[in-house]
């Protein structure tokens, strides 16, 4: 079965986006990013928001998270634009190559939930900051 491994490919292009934000925090930041909470900076709970993470928009809600106010992102976010620009000109099953944090990783272009044809690499790069990552 492919879609297990698909999801899982999905959640670790997600975690390396969400862990890129986290590493432009200040060392020992816990909670949101910055970004997340100026989106909800002048609304109130539950109110709809839009936060940008480096080139990407994402459409959430204004939730609370312990006494702040931040945009809760209403669905993950999709593939890297690095893995989207890879697979441009190319179809579901054929080969690509995608360059992330420097190095290029072979893989597989693969039409994931969020129904984007995306470079999926063979051996998943390890997030900045992670096992195997840049620090």
């Amino acid at each position: 079965m492919r879609q297990p491994s698909l999801i899982r490919a999905t959640l670790v292009i997600a975690a390396g986006l969400i862990s890129h934000a986290a590493l432009a925090q200040p060392p020992g930041h816990r909670g949101p990013p910055p970004e997340a909470i100026e989106a909800c900076a002048s609304k109130s709970q539950g109110a709809t928001c839009t936060v940008t993470f480096r080139d990407r928009q994402v459409e959430g809600t204004c939730d609370a998270l312990g006494d702040t106010l931040a945009c809760r992102p209403a669905h993950p976010p999709g593939p890297p634009p690095e893995a989207t620009a890879a697979c441009q000109g190319l179809t579901e099953g054929q080969a690509c190559t995608v360059t992330f944090h420097d190095q290029q990783h072979a893989g597989t272009c693969r039409t994931g939930p969020d129904q984007q044809l995306a470079c999926f690499p063979e051996r998943m790069p390890s997030p900045p900051g992670g096992p195997g990552g840049r620090r």
